[in-house]
């Protein structure tokens, strides 16, 4: 504004200046003195133009003043602030680790595969179609080990059809030809559910976070030659189920027989739930469970 108002001035001063020299010297009252109007005009402007050019620079030095106390005064966390989140989210992408189902850590299978949860109580809870049975568990199971990094494989075999009695005769053809197939996969699961009728007809429940989640047992064959190493790990989960979930701890039970746990020493048959429990408790328990099993994988590599 203060450029504009003294060009304007300036401007003026040149316009009334030169008509009134030029008069003048047109009448002769200064003979000796020669100048035209060309002349003129070069000595007015040269006048004019550096007061607007200083004019000029002087609110160009304004402006830069201005602009480099602002980003003296911008605070130093804005400006940090970017690189940081990015620095931080490059070291999640880092730090999170791909599931190779090549080259698996765990094999999960089902000796009775057929087993199902409430709602599903066809034929005595022995259901041959995947959803709401034991297989339909191992999915979930498997889906959060893959989350966090771990590879699994998931044979979903049927096993306890057309004969019960041969189950584990034909679930041990399944598991070995797996060990031999996959020979990375040192952690063996045969997921199972627990009957009702051994626990009261109800079915067993705890509660982790708020939300509703079906207990989970450890069947350990006393007749296997690893039986110590069986009770060892078995016990480990349990701590480590105990120690992330306050009172997720399963129950170990002893058995006279050996379930094929003999094939690996970190052989787990485990037990979640029974057919009083709900699908969707069980569900969440294979959830919280993989957690666990997935700390302890952690621990020993």
């Amino acid at each position: 504004m203060k450029t504009k108002t003294l060009a304007l001035i300036c401007a003026l001063c040149f316009i009334v200046s030169t008509l009134f020299f030029w008069q003048r010297l047109g009448e002769g009252s200064l003979p000796e003195l020669k100048v035209d109007s060309g002349e003129l005009g070069k000595l007015c402007v040269s006048q004019v133009f550096p007061a607007i050019s200083c004019g000029v620079e002087k609110e160009a030095d304004e402006t830069r003043t201005a602009r480099k106390a602002a980003e003296e005064t911008k605070p130093k966390e804005t400006q940090d602030e970017k690189p940081k989140e990015t620095e931080k989210a490059s070291e999640e992408t880092k730090d999170k680790k791909k599931a190779d189902n090549k080259k698996p850590l765990v094999i999960i299978y089902h000796t009775h595969s057929t087993e199902s949860y409430q709602p599903y109580s066809e034929s005595n809870f022995h259901r041959e179609k995947e959803e709401g049975t034991v297989r339909d568990v191992g999915n979930k199971m498997t889906k959060e080990l893959n989350k966090l990094g771990i590879g699994v494989v998931h044979d979903k075999t049927i096993h306890d059809r057309p004969s019960y009695n041969q189950s584990y005769d034909r679930s041990l053809e399944t598991v070995t030809a797996l060990q031999k197939k996959y020979p990375t996969a040192k952690y063996i699961i045969d997921l199972h559910r627990d009957a009702a009728a051994y626990s009261g007809n109800v079915g067993k429940t705890t509660t982790i976070k708020g939300k509703t989640v079906a207990k989970f047992g450890l069947v350990i064959g006393q007749n296997n030659a690893n039986y110590s190493k069986l009770l060892s790990y078995a016990k480990k989960i349990n701590q480590k189920a105990g120690s992330m979930y306050p009172g997720f701890e399963g129950r170990i039970i002893k058995k006279e027989y050996r379930y094929n746990e003999y094939i690996a020493d970190k052989y787990l048959l485990l037990e979640i739930g029974n057919n009083q429990n709900k699908i969707e408790e069980v569900r969440a328990t294979g959830t919280y469970f993989a957690h666990v099993l997935a700390a302890v994988i952690e621990d020993e590599q």
